[in-house]
């Protein structure tokens, strides 16, 4: 069964009901169900948390991030394999540094959810959830 692994952006609009913020939901209540949790890497969880703070401040990311702790969420740890592939991808497809380490996680066995589509379609054989863009 392939898992999902959530890029930053799908995690953030959850927190903000942004757009797309539904499919998050919906896949996280499937995971709750399934007793399978979601995957996102620490790398990109940080993402989430520096952009919280910088617009809420650090007691209320807390507050938030203890929140986040509850979903059926794992947040994975990058050892040195993950790290070396996510720098490939870097090297090889010019992406965002910390979405290499969302792609890396999600290229074998799992489906990225992002709103990031147009960077990560670049890598080839990566299943994409999309959400919906980017407002400009």
């Amino acid at each position: 069964m392939k898992v999902h692994v959530l890029d930053a952006n799908a995690l953030y609009r959850l927190l903000i009901r942004g757009p797309g913020f539904e499919i998050v939901n919906r896949l996280l209540k499937e995971a709750r169900d399934a007793e399978q949790p979601l995957h996102m890497s620490v790398v990109n969880w940080g993402e989430v948390y520096y952009t919280i703070a910088r617009a809420e401040g650090l007691a209320e990311t807390e507050r938030i991030m203890q929140r986040v702790r509850l979903l059926p969420l794992a947040i994975l740890d990058v050892g040195e394999a993950v790290t070396a592939r996510a720098a490939q991808l870097k090297a090889g497809y010019g992406l965002p540094y910390a979405d290499c380490f969302a792609a890396a996680i999600a290229e074998k066995d799992g489906v990225l959810v992002t709103a990031d589509v147009k960077d990560f379609r670049k890598v080839s054989g990566l299943q994409i959830l999309p959400l919906p863009p980017h407002k400009v």
